[in-house]
């Protein structure tokens, strides 16, 4: 079969020319064609915190009193047993199966006990990229050691939330151990940029509150932002897409707080797409934009429809899946 295709692979975009047989791709020749399908890998959610989704009653509250250190969110996995946490995240990550989601990026609270939380959760072909976090505000290096040995890196909340001194010893021992290092930044007011930077983020979260000279930062040094709408908006925030875009900033999509939304990436897709994100940029975050930090990739999805008809219809489901030959795109 010979088909015009918009195919999101091995962290690009492209369009043009594919030749299928039985299920596999054969050739790729990239041109200016009008394609009819879209053949994308399989979805990343790029933020989660899974740990809350136990909790099934939110308060309207701000980011500190909710999710701030000491706020709602902390008090009540503190207060919850194991098996309510797990039977929590359980329910999260078979939204997630049932979604073609490929791997997420969980921001892990609670130390070694939330770390060994999840550990305990049979993702089956889901990859759980597990960011852990230390369970104080002092530097423990056995604590560290422990968690960075058994996690794909450190997630922190942001640099208003501890000392800098304490974060910078942090970001120094994951680099030392070549784990991945991230952090929220500008969130809920605008923080400095050159500390963000000094910490050496792999990524970012959020940066509603960066301003354009911050974001310029963030381009020059070619780092991904994951933004959350959904969530973002539950406080009030609406992002502005272009500022990011208009940069050459990769965004990626994420859920966060499985408290607040679903960890549902699909219909993420579709918020951000309602909220004035042009489609091909909504799949683009939501399947290559954390490329780099994923190396399996050796299954395509065949959706028999345009990018526009996937994020319009979070239900829209790929027709079948496809494997392919090494070196065609």
């Amino acid at each position: 079969m010979r088909i015009g295709a918009h195919i999101f692979y091995n962290g690009k975009y492209k369009k043009g020319t594919v030749y299928i047989e039985k299920n596999r791709i054969i050739d790729f020749i990239e041109n200016d064609v009008t394609p009819e399908i879209t053949i994308a890998e399989g979805f990343i959610n790029a933020h989660t915190h899974i740990g809350d989704s136990f909790i099934d009653e939110v308060p309207r509250q701000g980011i500190m009193e909710l999710v701030g250190p000491g706020g709602f969110k902390q008090r009540m996995l503190e207060s919850a047993n194991d098996k309510r946490i797990i039977d929590g995240m359980k329910k999260s990550i078979n939204i997630m199966k049932k979604e073609n989601v490929r791997a997420f990026f969980d921001f892990r609270e609670s130390g070694i006990r939330g770390l060994k939380l999840i550990k305990s959760i049979k993702t089956g072909k889901i990859r759980a990229m597990v960011l852990s976090r230390p369970s104080g505000i002092y530097y423990d290096e056995n604590e560290l050691d422990y968690l960075l040995e058994n996690s794909e890196g450190i997630g922190m909340s942001s640099i208003s939330d501890y000392d800098f001194n304490f974060l910078l010893k942090i970001s120094r021992r994951t680099k030392d151990k070549g784990k991945i290092f991230s952090i929220h930044g500008s969130e809920r007011v605008r923080e400095d940029i050159d500390k963000i930077m000094e910490l050496r983020p792999d990524f970012l979260i959020h940066l509603h509150r960066a301003t354009d000279e911050d974001l310029d930062v963030v381009a020059n040094n070619k780092i991904p932002v994951v933004i959350t709408p959904r969530s973002s908006l539950f406080f009030g925030i609406n992002i502005n897409f272009k500022r990011f875009l208009e940069r050459g900033i990769v965004i990626a999509l994420g859920t966060d707080n499985a408290m607040i939304a679903t960890p549902s990436i699909r219909v993420e897709m579709s918020f951000a797409y309602y909220l004035g994100m042009d489609p091909i940029d909504v799949i683009k975050a939501s399947t290559i934009a954390m490329d780099r930090f994923i190396n399996d990739r050796n299954e395509l999805y065949f959706f028999k429809s345009k990018p526009g008809e996937i994020v319009k219809n979070p239900y829209l489901a790929p027709v079948k899946k496809l494997n392919i030959e090494n070196g065609i795109l």
